[in-house]
This record gives structure tokens, C-alpha cells and sequence, in this order.
């Protein structure tokens, strides 16, 4: 029953116009996001999304192959906690802020895709219900700006977990006509085909999102100075 009602829910979200989309932007009055070493997240800047938890399926997110079809990818985290995955980027619905910010909408993308013959976008966006998940997965193929309804399955958000610079993903959008937003937690799950994937929370509320820290591409930082026991 609660998967019908998100559903349904988000099914009203995308059926709404542009024109009363009331989108919020980040403003410089909310916390940046940092990194594992303190230093703010920087749009334009590639970052490797790594596990906070050490050990055993905690490495990095990745682009990974559909077993229903090579185009778009989709988005999976590495099994080995030696792996960083592969870089992401973000960009900000605020564009006159460089800095990531706690709540702000933001596209996150992956700057080089591992297919060289998929040509479709990169850009993480809300995939379509899967029956066998109960839920929406993260998947690829987004549009990168034009903050608005039509581009609602593309904008994410980053909060705080309960340590420091460990942070998790939501999608947490304002529904158009209305001042409620509708909210998920990206957790993750493995897939069909035994890989692990990002995934909504079912009824929008449920559980704690998964933490990841942020580790700068060509910083000397290793992933022991902060994790998850």
C-alpha cells in the first residue's frame, strides 16, 4: 500500500506545469557541504562519492551496465573498499554559488562515461518504478539545469549524517501548485542481477539514508580518517 501511494504521489508531481513550479535554491545563508578534508565542495570540481562504512561493500559509486539495456547507464556502488568508483560532478540549481550547499538542488554527474558508444546523458536522475525493488532506483540519462517540473527527476539534495563531513543523498523536491515537498531517502539495495544499487525509500520517509564522505580527485586523503564502525 505505501508503494502505491508514492507512486501515485510522484506520478501528480510530474503531471504539473513549469509555470507554478516553486523551486527552491540554495542561498549562502545555508551550511556548505565539505569534503574529508574540511574544504568546502566545490561545483565543477570532480569528487569521488565513497562509503562511509569500512569494509566489506563499502567503495564508491560508479557507472554500471542495465542487463536490459547498455543506454543510459546506471548508477551502482563498488563492492571492494579499496574502490573509489569514478568521479562525480555537481552543479548547482543556484548558479551564482559555487559552493555546494546542505539542502540545495543540486544535478550530480558522472564527467566521463565507461561506454565511449553511449551517447545518452550522465546526469543522475529518478529511474522508472522498478516492481522488483518496490521503489524508484537512481539512474542516468538527466537533464543538467533548467530547474523546473520538467526536469524535477534530475535535482538532488545533500544533509548531513550524524558525523562529521559524512553527508547523505535525498530527493526531497516541492511539488508544483503546492508548498509540500515530497521527500526520499536514497538508500541502497542490490539489484536482480547482484549489484548494489541507490533506491528511493519506499513511503518517502522510511529508514536513514546511506552516508558517504566526498574525497577530492588528487587529494592524499584515504578513507580511514572518517568511517562508520
Amino acid at each position: 500500500m505505501k508503494t502505491t501511494t508514492a507512486s501515485v504521489f510522484l506520478l501528480f508531481i510530474f503531471s504539473t506545469t513549469q509555470s507554478s513550479f516553486l523551486f527552491g535554491v540554495a542561498t549562502t545563508g545555508h551550511n556548505p557541504v565539505l569534503d574529508i578534508e574540511g574544504e568546502v565542495v566545490r561545483t565543477g570540481i570532480e569528487y569521488y562519492a565513497v562509503s562511509a562504512i569500512w569494509g566489506p561493500s563499502g567503495g564508491g559509486l560508479a557507472i554500471g551496465n542495465s542487463s536490459k539495456n547498455d543506454c543510459p547507464g546506471i548508477v551502482v556502488q563498488s563492492q571492494s573498499d579499496v574502490d573509489y568508483g569514478a568521479p562525480v560532478i555537481f552543479s548547482n540549481a543556484n548558479t551564482s554559488d559555487d559552493a555546494v550547499r546542505l539542502s540545495s538542488y543540486v544535478n550530480i554527474e558522472f564527467p566521463s562515461p565507461v561506454n565511449k558508444f553511449c551517447l545518452t546523458s550522465t546526469v543522475w536522475m529518478l529511474d522508472d518504478f522498478e516492481t522488483s525493488a518496490g521503489t524508484h532506483r537512481v539512474g542516468l540519462g538527466g537533464i543538467k539545469g533548467n530547474p523546473g517540473c520538467e526536469t524535477m527527476r534530475n535535482w538532488f539534495q545533500l544533509e548531513k549524517f550524524d558525523m562529521n563531513h559524512v553527508y547523505k543523498f535525498k530527493y526531497c523536491q516541492k511539488v508544483c501548485d503546492t508548498y509540500m515537498d515530497v521527500c526520499h531517502e536514497i538508500q541502497k539495495a542490490e539489484d536482480p542481477d547482484g549489484r548494489m544499487r541507490l533506491v528511493f525509500s519506499a513511503d518517502g520517509s522510511s529508514g536513514q539514508g546511506y552516508p558517504f564522505i566526498f574525497i577530492k580527485v588528487g587529494s592524499a586523503t584515504t578513507k580511514k580518517s572518517s568511517c562508520v564502525e
